[in-house]
């Protein structure tokens, strides 16, 4: 018993993030009071993947997302290749709802596998004779076992792969190693449909030179780059993607876009920025802060009325903008980026023109928070979950609707605080911005 313990814990040492929407399965194996049933070998499928070998007197709880898992258990004295030809076997199928917590039972007397009570559960857990101890909780994501965010089992190997292929793709190879798969990092829907004429400015700024650094900010970018090329069907080579800009390379990439606006009949962008902004103490408009820019020295740093105006000046001015940061002045943890001020300050609305459509992290004076669990922006996230929930073909009210219920749901849950994304629109866009579509 004790060499199974050891090898179990060995092999569940490591815990992924909770998904949007989880139920909980907890599997027992109780001792039996008749030892003709205890078998010291106990091997368990879950959705298909060699879950392991169970000892008794164990319940492993696994947090699942909502949906159907399948579990088959062998019981046997066999090797594992005999026992799976020859064992006995039980099956069970559960439809789990999220929220809910599923107890299922090994019962080798009966050779069943099957759902018992909470009452059952306490009673197993509480017991003087042959009492339950915990092994192991886990967090299944996809076909991945994870245990604090480390990837175990089976397919372990499968999910490191993922993480290379990922870290391979972003254009800066330092920040990807610290990259931690999520849902919406995985399983990307691709699209047979091209979209020529829509071009993506997409900055992603988290390492800071002068300012504390934004978390997940560069796996917000490579990640939406992927669904703008997967799933949105853009050319790669329509992508300018811009890990990590400095000041030169936001006038780079808006020099670049504004020329394709210019000159490229029908087409129409998407700019996406995950990162720090701020506001002018004495005007009070918003800037986007480059990795070598200073949050107190408005010269260092990208105005967001320039950037919005130059845009829409262009002969297309079709331009959809999202913005994972908020310009009160505070970080994506809540503190001040200068420290001289103690308190968010709320920035000068933007006057739009053209046909402009900005979705928004936040509204005026909230701070733009990260889903730590998920690694990325909590806006981010919920836009990417929405992309991949929809294969992309989705109304901006939907999008915005969806944005609003969820950001606002696990601001709170998660961060304790209020976030409600904002949508802003041009004049010209206010009858119709509702109808449009990304793809």
């Amino acid at each position: 018993m004790k060499k199974l313990l050891t090898t179990l814990l060995i092999i569940f040492a490591f815990s992924n993030i909770i998904a949007q929407e989880t139920a909980k399965i907890i599997i027992l194996r109780p001792c039996s009071n008749n030892y003709k049933y205890m078998s010291p070998t106990h091997q368990l499928y879950f959705d298909g993947q060699y879950f392991s070998n169970i000892p008794s007197r164990i319940y492993v709880e696994i947090i699942v997302e909502a949906g159907q898992h399948n579990m088959v258990g062998y019981v046997g004295q066999q090797s594992l290749d005999e026992l799976k030809s020859k064992g006995s076997n039980y099956s069970l199928t559960i439809n789990a709802i999220e929220g809910q917590t599923y107890y299922a039972c090994i019962d080798e007397k009966r050779q069943t596998l099957s759902l018992v009570s909470e009452d059952v559960m306490q009673k197993a857990l509480t017991a003087k004779l042959n009492p339950l101890y915990w092994l192991a909780k886990l967090e299944l994501k996809g076909d991945i076992f994870y245990n604090n965010g480390v990837p175990v089992g089976e397919n372990a190997q499968k999910a490191k792969k993922l993480a290379d292929n990922s870290s391979t793709d972003n254009d800066n190879k330092n920040s990807s190693s610290k990259r931690i798969i999520s849902d919406v990092d995985q399983n990307i829907p691709e699209t047979k449909a091209k979209n020529p004429n829509t071009f993506a400015l997409i900055i992603a700024n988290e390492e800071y030179k002068n300012e504390m650094g934004v978390e997940f900010a560069e796996n917000d970018g490579a990640t939406f780059k992927e669904y703008c090329i997967k799933t949105l069907g853009i050319p790669a080579e329509n992508i300018e993607f811009k890990p990590n800009a400095t000041i030169g390379d936001l006038y780079d990439g808006v020099d670049w876009l504004e020329n394709v606006l210019n000159y490229i009949d029908g087409s129409k962008a998407i700019v996406f920025y995950s990162g720090h902004g701020i506001n002018d103490e004495k005007t009070g408009e918003a800037y986007l802060i480059p990795v070598d820019g200073q949050a107190k020295i408005m010269a260092t740093c990208f105005s967001l009325n320039t950037l919005y105006k130059r845009l829409s000046a262009t002969k297309s001015g079709n331009v959809t903008y999202f913005m994972d940061a908020c310009f009160t002045g505070a970080g994506k943890d809540g503190a001040m980026l200068v420290a001289a001020r103690g308190v968010a300050r709320e920035p000068k609305k933007e006057t739009l023109s053209g046909n402009t459509v900005v979705f928004s992290a936040t509204n005026a004076d909230q701070t733009a928070m990260p889903y730590t669990e998920k690694s990325h922006g909590l806006f981010t996230y919920f836009l990417l979950k929405k992309l991949q929930e929809t294969q992309g073909n989705v109304s901006y009210k939907e999008l915005q609707e969806y944005l609003n219920t969820n950001v606002n749901k696990y601001a709170v849950m998660v961060n304790r605080k209020p976030q409600t994304p904002t949508v802003a629109t041009s004049p010209s866009m206010m009858q119709s911005w509702e109808n449009n579509k990304l793809r």
